[in-house]
Parts: structure tokens; C-alpha cells; sequence
């Protein structure tokens, strides 16, 4: 009786643990909306109040139709990046069949904020139900990651030099920069010692548990990766680059389409430290941040108040917004579907 009191209790106490955590989400979530709308509304006041409305209501169809077409784009490179390591693995599903995981993964990221770790599970999931060994999903992840990581710093530090260096741009900002810059490559050096030195013994505590040593088993692989396909990784890292460029572009699309056109590069840097922003910020889905860090960027490089808001609101809702419901659709149909048949096993060149 005594124990099954006690079973009891640990019950609950596990019920009742995530309500702390759901509710400062939540907190977070009303943070980013009211720092959205306070943004929204400071600027409307500060101008015409009637501008966004105007110039959404009056966009060009054909900018605004390209807009959203090569927006199918950065989801096919990133289920192209995944392809490509899988298919080195032997363990490649067919293209078509990652594309819908990155609109998957895009919803379980923003939706179900948890610091990627959402993301990460429904992605090891959707790979292993497509027959792909729980240890190569695993390494497809950590490497396709790792690749993004390098991408978003390389992006980082060319938006932030072009911005600090821009004729209207705050005196404070070149400080702020060469701050950040500093910080990413001291990480990004810590990380290139690990993948080169990767450690022979693991910390007693990982050793002795068999998801932490499970864990340390699949990253060591994963680090082993890197430093085995240099090329692959470079490869990767410059099409996940190209899918900022697209972001770009998008950007460039919107300003044309409203009738306020901005430069390809204007566009690169905005949506580069607009994403800095979001990362920086702890508010799910970057609200608030994301478009303050445009707005601010797009700023600098001329464009007005009005302008920057009116191409913000139309770019988040193309890349954020819009997906969203596709991405949730998915996600249900992968929960929903029986596993496909695993692919046809090829030999490792790495293991031969």
C-alpha cells in the first residue's frame, strides 16, 4: 500500500512538472506579442497609420507571386541536405519524401518551442519510420545541424560587418558587432578543437547511464563525420548559405511588390540580423525581435519607417505564418501513418 502511495505521488509530481514550464511559454509567447504590437503600433502612430494597410492592399501580384514561389525553395535545399548525407550513409528515402519533413520540422520548432529539441524529435522520428537506423538519423542530424551553425555564422558576421559599416548606421552598432563576431568565433574555434581532438574517455556520469552513453556513442559518430567528410560538410554549408540568398531575395520581391524597392544585398543583411535578433531574444518564434532586428536593418539601409513594417509583416507571414499549417498537417499524417518499407541498404563507404 505504502508504495503504491508513493507511485502515486511520483505520478502527479510528473503530471503537475510541466505546468511551470508551460506557463512561463506561455509568458513568453504574450511577451513577443505585445513587444510585436507596441512595435506595430509605435509606427503606424509615428506616420501614416493607414500605410500598411495601403501598401499591402495595393501590391504588385507578380513580385508578391514570385515571392512566394521561391519561397518553396529553402525547404527543398534543406531535405536536399539531408538527402545527400543519407545517401552517403547508404540510408537515403526518396527527395520527395524528406520535402514535407522540413515543413514538419519548421511547425515542431515554432509552434512547440523547446530550443530545438521539438524539432529534433520529430525529425529522428520521421526518419526512422521511413527505415533509417536510429544511429544514422541521429548522425544526419548533428551534421546537417553543425553545417547550419557554420552557414548562420558565416551569414552573421558578413550582415553585421556590411551593417556596421553602412552610412546611416548607429555609432554604437561597430562595437556591438565586433562583440558578437568575437563571441562567434571563440565558439566556433571551441568547436573546430572538439571536432579535430574529440576526447578519448567520456565523463564518468555519461559512461554510466545508457541514454547519456547512447547519446555520446551517436555525437562521437557524428564528430567522426565532420572531420572524415570535409567536403560534404563544406558543400552543405554553402547551400544552407544559399538559402539565406533566397531569403534575400524574397525580401527584394516584397519591397518591389509594395513599390518601395530595396537592393538583393539590403535584403540579405535584414533577414541575416533580423535572424540574430530572434536568436538572441527568448521569445518563441523570435516575435517581437525578429521584426524589430528588420525593421531596424532595413532602416539603416534607407528605407522608411512605413516601408520597412509593411515588407516585414508580408515576409513573416510568407516564411513563418503561412507554412505553419502545412507543417501541422504533416506532423499529424507522419503520427497517423503506418512506417514505409526501409530503404535498400547500401554499403558505408566510411566503414569499408
Amino acid at each position: 500500500m505504502h508504495d503504491d502511495g508513493k507511485t502515486e505521488m511520483e505520478t502527479g509530481e510528473l503530471e503537475t512538472a510541466p505546468e511551470p514550464r508551460r506557463i512561463s511559454r506561455l509568458i513568453a509567447v504574450l511577451v513577443g506579442v505585445s513587444a510585436l504590437a507596441g512595435l506595430v503600433l509605435f509606427i503606424a502612430n509615428s506616420g501614416d497609420i493607414t500605410a500598411f494597410a495601403r501598401q499591402a492592399a495595393n501590391a504588385s501580384a507578380g513580385p508578391l507571386a514570385g515571392a512566394v514561389a521561391i519561397q518553396a525553395l529553402p525547404y527543398i535545399f534543406a531535405a536536399y541536405v539531408w538527402f545527400l548525407f543519407l545517401k552517403r550513409m547508404g540510408d537515403a528515402p526518396r527527395l520527395r519524401s524528406l520535402i514535407p519533413l522540413s515543413f514538419a520540422k519548421l511547425f515542431a520548432d515554432q509552434a512547440l518551442p523547446s530550443g530545438g529539441l521539438s524539432g529534433a524529435a520529430f525529425f529522428l522520428f520521421a526518419l526512422t519510420k521511413r527505415g533509417v537506423p536510429d544511429k544514422t538519423a541521429f548522425r544526419t542530424f548533428v551534421f546537417a545541424t553543425s553545417a547550419y551553425f557554420l552557414a548562420f555564422l558565416i551569414t552573421a558576421i558578413i550582415s553585421l560587418i556590411a551593417l556596421s559599416t553602412a552610412e546611416k548606421a548607429p555609432p554604437a552598432l561597430s562595437a556591438s558587432v565586433s562583440a558578437f563576431a568575437g563571441v562567434f568565433l571563440l565558439l566556433t574555434l571551441i568547436a573546430g578543437l572538439i571536432i579535430l581532438y574529440k576526447p578519448e574517455r567520456a565523463p564518468s556520469f555519461v559512461r554510466n547511464h545508457r541514454l547519456t552513453a547512447k547519446a555520446a556513442e551517436f555525437l562521437g559518430a557524428a564528430i567522426h563525420d565532420i572531420r572524415t567528410m570535409p567536403a560534404l560538410f563544406a558543400k552543405m554549408t554553402l547551400i544552407l548559405i544559399a538559402v539565406r540568398a533566397v531569403d534575400g531575395l524574397t525580401l527584394m520581391l516584397i519591397s518591389h511588390a509594395i513599390g518601395a524597392p530595396i537592393a538583393f544585398s539590403t535584403g540579405f543583411i535584414a533577414v541575416a540580423t533580423a535572424s540574430i535578433a530572434a536568436t538572441i531574444g527568448p521569445v518563441p518564434m523570435g516575435l517581437g525581435t525578429f521584426e524589430a532586428g528588420m525593421i531596424a536593418s532595413l532602416s539603416v539601409f534607407g528605407a522608411s519607417m512605413e516601408d520597412a513594417l509593411t515588407i516585414t509583416l508580408i515576409y513573416r507571414g510568407l516564411t513563418l505564418w503561412l507554412p505553419l499549417l502545412p507543417g501541422f498537417l504533416i506532423i499529424q499524417r507522419e503520427f497517423l501513418h503506418r512506417p514505409s518499407a526501409p530503404p535498400a541498404r547500401k554499403a558505408d563507404p566510411d566503414q569499408s
